[in-house]
């Protein structure tokens, strides 16, 4: 459903969204040398890659990849190829799936709840892990 709205309701709502955090990673500079990208990011990580590793970037010439620039703080963006990829997306590809699932369960792993300490508690009075054998 397409929905219009007016001036004053897009004032409103663009205002609350600058208020809210934001929890994308945000780049400061970015730059094509050597037949790689380097991407400097807020938090101070700098990070450098091969552009080949992007589809997206398959087919760029030399000169297509001396365009590349930041449009914002989270997107890169290349004008003479038309392509743009979140920073967010390009540490997913670089650091892998697997490493940032790993991560992620560690966090909820870490998390404390009323339910995991009860049933910790039963787990305890059914004596708890099995001890384990020595050879």
């Amino acid at each position: 459903m397409n929905q219009t709205i007016n001036y004053a309701e897009f004032e409103k709502q663009l205002n609350a969204a600058k208020k809210k955090p934001v929890s994308e990673p945000a780049a400061k500079t970015v730059r094509y040398e050597n037949a790689r990208i380097f991407l400097e990011l807020s938090s101070g990580w700098n990070l450098n890659f091969n552009p080949k590793e992007f589809e997206e970037f398959d087919m760029a010439t030399e000169s297509d990849l001396k365009t590349v620039q930041l449009l914002g703080h989270y997107t890169l963006s290349c004008p003479a190829l038309d392509v743009h990829i979140g920073i967010g997306s390009i540490i997913i590809k670089l650091l892998g799936d697997k490493f940032i699932e790993s991560a992620a369960s560690r966090n909820r792993g870490k998390i404390r709840s009323e339910r995991k300490q009860n049933t910790s508690r039963l787990n305890g009075k059914l004596g708890g892990r099995p001890k384990k054998e020595v050879a």
